[in-house]
């Protein structure tokens, strides 16, 4: 009897660990449209540059070649876990993109660069309005803003690499960093002011 449980129990286990992978496993068709789908969402939230997303494809696309030819005499055990450890490192490699913070700042949100442009732009003009910045030092924030401007264009011109935005977070970095001492310099009006 004793033996007849311990069959019975081994049985059930082998069964349920069976549905469980099962339940889990996903198809080769559904692993392709799902790693599709993540790099099309990477695209429209930002999260992957144009680069990024076009050597992802490429590798996918790679992927779907060999299966392809995989499948000419039927998938073996052994095609099916070289398809499946190809997809689980491309997998990876867009989670890695989508979370690399190439470009991303201020706290793990992307703030895109028209947004920063009129951000600093209106902190420009709130610091000439409230006298804590001087029209001269105004003049000089806005011509390093429209160099960046010009620069953007140009980067703009052929997609934006992540070398190019990392660049231009940079430099609107350090600009952030100059309207911030030059609102806080006590070079007002009314604190001597100076042109």
């Amino acid at each position: 009897m004793k033996t007849l449980t311990m069959l019975a129990a081994a049985s059930v286990l082998a069964l349920s660990a069976g549905a469980a992978s099962a339940q889990t496993w996903m198809s080769i068709n559904e692993r392709q449209a799902n790693l599709d789908a993540r790099i099309d969402a990477g695209v429209r939230s930002g999260d992957l540059t144009r680069r990024e997303a076009i050597a992802l494809r490429d590798d996918f696309r790679a992927v779907a070649r060999l299966e392809a030819n995989y499948r000419v005499n039927g998938l073996s055990n052994w095609e099916r876990s070289d398809l499946d450890r190809r997809f689980d490192a491309l997998s990876s490699r867009i989670r890695y993109e989508r979370n690399d913070r190439d470009g991303w700042n201020h706290g793990g949100a992307w703030v895109n660069i028209n947004q920063r442009q009129a951000n600093l732009d209106r902190r420009i003009d709130r610091g000439v309005r409230t006298g804590r910045i001087t029209r001269a030092e105004a003049y000089r924030l806005r011509a390093d803003f429209a160099a960046l401007a010009r620069l953007e264009s140009r980067y703009r011109a052929g997609g934006l690499s992540n070398w190019e935005r990392a660049d231009l977070d940079r430099r609107f970095d350090t600009l952030s960093a100059r309207i911030r001492v030059e609102a806080n310099d006590y070079d007002r009006y009314g604190y001597g002011y100076r042109r």
